[in-house]
């Protein structure tokens, strides 16, 4: 199941950047956000949103924790 394999990748990779899994699963924006959504629910990922700078592009980030944690988004 592709959650799993999502899980699995965000978990050897510790922290990944959105466009990373994009690029990995063949995903679009749209397509994945359901998935992580659902990954987000367990507790076991975070997600952080990276506005820092004017001019600088807002990144998306996801790291896995071993031990399910309350769904959290964190903006820096």
């Amino acid at each position: 199941m592709i959650l799993q394999e999502i899980a699995h990748y965000i978990k050897e990779e510790v922290r990944v950047e959105e466009g990373l899994l994009l690029k990995h699963f063949h995903l679009t924006q749209s397509s994945l956000a359901p998935m992580i959504s659902v990954l987000l629910k367990r507790g076991n990922i975070q997600k952080t949103v990276n506005t820092c700078g004017k001019n600088l592009a807002v990144r998306t980030y996801y790291s896995f924790y071993q031990k399910a944690r309350i769904p959290v988004t964190t903006i820096t």
